[in-house]
């Protein structure tokens, strides 16, 4: 996160007081509280890591940020993990879910156990080749699982995306400001129209919604040929109903540096050209979100990286001189 940026001034503005992350601990493991440590990261929650007198670690998460109904959403999450726990998806264990009173409000708050390892992203560069493919596609097949599960939505495919390339439509001043031209956005938009019409999704499916290298947790860094093996994945306060591909598309934009054919493999992907399409499709929506959002918060690295994968999604998607 750039310095500077409104995820960091929002999260100056707050601070929960001590004594109601011990109240909290307390009531979900019995334990007083050792050490607190703030996580500064993402939009929504205020982020506790503490360490309980006991030694265990707990994570405090304080929904404090989001517009509309919080209690919804933090319920909304909340059955998502369980969701994906019941999948067999290394999810967070929920301790504590209940509310907080701070500043004469009411937050919904939750309370995990920590997920043991460290994030994917810290170890990646660090694995052999054989290492690398091992674990993409262990992230695969959890991809796989969590997509498994049938999700509602008042919404359907039609609806849902018209909504979608009504965003994109109204980020084009961002876009052409980022560096590309005119023409060019409009024949990106030319081709999601014809996603949204050449692949529609019948069933809408659980999805992380914001799964990346560092809401993947691993065990082992990869030295002494040691395996490296998924121990969590983290944050599904972003989860949403969505198509099978959305996650992966995700995970692309996210992680670049990720080798998308064992993620597939393991995925249990189709081979062939159309799903690849479809795929490709997808992730040009979500690196146009993450390009507009560099755009505006003025961060380089983001619109740089996006940038760079919107262009060769163009080419794999057979369009000449883009």
């Amino acid at each position: 996160m750039p310095l500077g940026s409104y995820a960091e001034w929002q999260h100056a503005q707050t601070s929960t007081p001590r004594s109601v992350l011990t109240e909290l601990v307390r009531r979900a493991v019995g334990a007083g509280t050792d050490r607190v440590d703030r996580i500064v990261e993402g939009y929504s929650n205020e982020v506790y890591r503490v360490r309980c007198a006991d030694e265990q670690d707990v994570v405090v998460r304080i929904l404090r940020f989001d517009d509309g109904d919080l209690a919804t959403s933090s319920a909304g999450e909340a059955g998502a993990i369980k969701s994906a726990r019941a999948a067999s998806v290394p999810a967070p264990e929920i301790l504590l879910q209940d509310t907080v009173r701070i500043d004469d409000s009411e937050f919904p708050v939750m309370v995990q156990r920590t997920v043991p390892g460290r994030p994917l992203g810290e170890v990646i560069n660090r694995l052999s080749q054989q290492q690398r493919h091992d674990v993409l596609a262990e992230i695969g097949g959890l991809i796989a699982r969590i997509n498994r599960i049938h999700v509602d939505d008042e919404r359907d495919w039609p609806t849902a995306m018209a909504a979608e390339l009504a965003a994109r439509h109204a980020a084009r001043d961002r876009i052409l400001a980022g560096g590309f031209s005119a023409l060019q956005f409009d024949r990106m938009l030319d081709l999601l129209e014809g996603y949204v019409r050449d692949f529609p999704c019948a069933q809408w499916v659980l999805c992380h919604g914001d799964l990346g290298p560092k809401h993947i947790f691993v065990t082992g860094d990869g030295r002494d040929g040691e395996a490296v093996r998924v121990s969590g994945i983290i944050d599904f306060g972003d989860w949403q109903p969505g198509a099978p591909v959305h996650d992966l598309a995700v995970l692309r934009v996210r992680g670049p540096q990720l080798d998308l054919l064992p993620l597939l493999a393991g995925y249990g992907a189709p081979a062939d050209r159309t799903y690849r399409r479809q795929l490709d499709l997808h992730t040009l929506i979500i690196a146009l979100d993450s390009f507009e959002f560099g755009v505006a918060e003025d961060d380089q690295a983001c619109v740089e990286r996006s940038g760079h994968l919107i262009r060769t999604l163009i080419a794999d998607l057979d369009e000449p001189g883009f």
